[in-house]
């Protein structure tokens, strides 16, 4: 089961895959820039870049590929803050010069540096105001013509290019023609950020046609679960309203109302056993009991931070009925002293 509760790992997780970069990518770059791209050959590369002090709003994703003999780094960096930082451009110029001194490490012998192209993906609640070039960054109006005219071609310069899903309506994707898997993800990230459970609801209902056509894809229904979950961790006490409207549009699907019933139904007895006995049946019992443990971290860690050691290693050491046990308390327990008290 895939359990998402950040913006980031969300990003990361549909669009860590290179058929959905790909596609992201195509649908905003100039027209001769995607033609020119050989996307069958985009492959990720591991590895983030993004200061540890910024990484609670930014989060990066590094691919290669080749147009004809010359190969290009994508490096895209996704903001997922309300306002845009006004020195984004520098923190881009640092990141492409850390992309590549890391491929010179990995490329000793090379003579010639690989094209880089910057590319920042930005939802928020307003359209992106800050400058998207280094140089637009230095005072040249406190200087003479002159002198800005001297000094101008000295300064380090860096333009990114800009997706800049706060500025987009529904038409707007609509019209980049994605498939479900990326369409349904900028639109969860984007429009149901801060929505209420019953205004989500009438979204969903809406984009239908494309909840449809996701479980057509191959990863339909783990994306799913991930957009659900991602949702949900921002809405924990809210089940019942998405829960009508998913039986609505899965009526005739139950494979999959069976898995968002799991979902929804986090911590419960029934879901949980459904899940074990599922696991049974594929002879992975020892899998679903290492998935029931880790189901629990993170609902123990979405509830209350980060878990002390010696809880860690608890739950790590529990079999399938405390964990049952634990997952019923922690709907209602106010402290990790509630959830454990009786055991």
């Amino acid at each position: 089961m895939v359990l998402i509760r950040s913006h980031d790992a969300l990003f990361r997780f549909v669009f860590g895959e290179p058929e959905q970069l790909a596609e992201l990518l195509r649908s905003h770059l100039p027209p001769a820039i995607a033609l020119a791209i050989d996307w069958s050959t985009l492959r990720r590369i591991d590895g983030s870049f993004v200061d540890s002090a910024l990484q609670e709003r930014q989060t990066d994703l590094l691919f290669e590929a080749w147009m004809g003999s010359v190969r290009i780094l994508i490096y895209v960096v996704v903001d997922h803050k309300s306002a845009d930082d006004r020195f984004t451009s520098l923190q881009m110029a640092r990141y492409v010069v850390r992309v590549l001194d890391q491929w010179l490490m990995a490329h000793p012998e090379a003579k010639l540096l690989p094209f880089v192209l910057p590319f920042v993906v930005h939802h928020g609640e307003r359209p992106w105001s800050a400058p998207r070039t280094l140089r637009d960054l230095f005072d040249f109006a406190g200087c003479s013509q002159q002198v800005a005219s001297f000094l101008a071609p000295l300064q380090l310069d860096l333009r990114f290019h800009l997706d800049d899903l706060a500025g987009s309506t529904e038409a707007d994707l609509d019209d980049r023609r994605l498939s479900a898997v990326s369409d349904l993800t900028l639109r969860f990230l984007q429009f149901l950020r801060r929505r209420s459970p019953e205004d989500a609801a009438n979204d969903i209902v809406r984009w239908q046609h494309l909840v449809v056509k996701l479980l057509e894809h191959g990863r339909g229904q783990d994306v799913m679960l991930a957009l659900f979950s991602w949702f949900l961790a921002g809405a924990p006490a809210s089940h019942e309203t998405l829960r009508t409207v998913m039986a609505q549009i899965y009526e005739e699907n139950l494979p999959m109302r069976s898995a968002l019933d799991l979902l929804l139904d986090m911590g419960h007895e029934r879901g949980l056993q459904a899940g074990v006995q599922q696991g049974v049946q594929q002879g992975v019992q020892q899998g679903m009991l290492t998935a029931l443990r880790g189901l629990l971290h993170e609902q123990l860690r979405g509830r209350f931070g980060p878990l002390p050691l010696p809880v860690s290693q608890h739950l790590d050491a529990c079999d399938v009925p405390l964990l049952q046990r634990y997952g019923q308390r922690v709907l209602s327990a106010q402290s990790l002293d509630q959830v454990f008290a009786a055991d």
